[in-house]
């Protein structure tokens, strides 16, 4: 049976950093690109176990961010200390519209973002290696609660 490309690739990291390759780091690869979305490492935790892996929340934690050094995996901050997890797929840059209140995270694509800075990079002699563009603010609904909240009673 084949090695997902992703596992191989990480299986040569921890092999070049004289990393152990365990059962349980295994599992996480597994469980953490069957995701199609963003996922929090409590998230990954409950996944590993409900699929009858017996993996430990340290190494849950300590697991994501080497898949995050190696490249396979984003992490995003969502405000304060939480933070998310994104399987990266080769060639889909996208980026995210993150609600303050309601922490709903929505993916867009705009090719014209990448242009620009293409653009800037160029203009300021700059080797980009990744990026990540998150903004920040309120979706439609949390902005339906503000207003009514807004509104005086009886008016």
């Amino acid at each position: 049976m084949r090695t997902p490309p992703e596992l191989d690739q990480f299986l040569r990291f921890l092999h070049a950093r004289g990393l152990r390759i365990t059962a349980e780091r295994r599992a996480l690869c597994e469980e953490i690109f069957e995701q199609h979305g963003h996922i929090d490492a409590e998230q990954v935790l409950a996944a590993a176990q409900a699929a009858g892996h017996r993996i430990s929340r340290a190494t849950i934690y300590r697991n994501l961010e080497l898949l995050v050094e190696c490249g396979l995996v984003h992490k995003y901050r969502l405000g304060g200390r939480r933070f998310l997890y994104e399987h990266v797929h080769a060639g889909l840059q996208h980026h995210h519209l993150t609600c303050r209140r309601c922490r709903r995270v929505v993916e867009f694509v705009s090719p014209g973002i990448g242009a620009m800075l293409t653009e800037i990079c160029r203009a300021h002699r700059f080797a980009v290696s990744t990026h990540e563009l998150q903004i920040l603010g309120l979706c439609n609904d949390c902005q339906a609660l503000e207003r009514r909240a807004e509104k005086p009673a009886g008016g």
